[in-house]
């Protein structure tokens, strides 16, 4: 159940003003960061590395726990 309560609006505080953003001349490029697309096959290799590590593990818990289980 609500209960219609009528409030009055609070006032809103309006941000202080900035100083108009200066232009950058052409000479002040931002550095270029390097991204996935520049290390895709150090990305390629991590995830070939960990599917590695993950299927080595598996056999040897396979082994720890006694072989296969395949009825001989």
């Amino acid at each position: 159940m609500s209960v219609s309560v009528h409030q009055r609006p609070r006032p809103v505080a309006r941000p202080a003003r900035r100083p108009a953003a200066q232009p950058r001349q052409a000479a002040e490029q931002p550095a270029r960061e390097r991204g996935a697309e520049d290390r895709g096959w150090l990305l390629g290799l991590g995830v070939l590395l960990t599917v590695l590590v993950i299927f080595g593990a598996m056999i040897a818990l396979t082994m720890l726990a006694g072989g296969d289980g395949y009825p001989q």
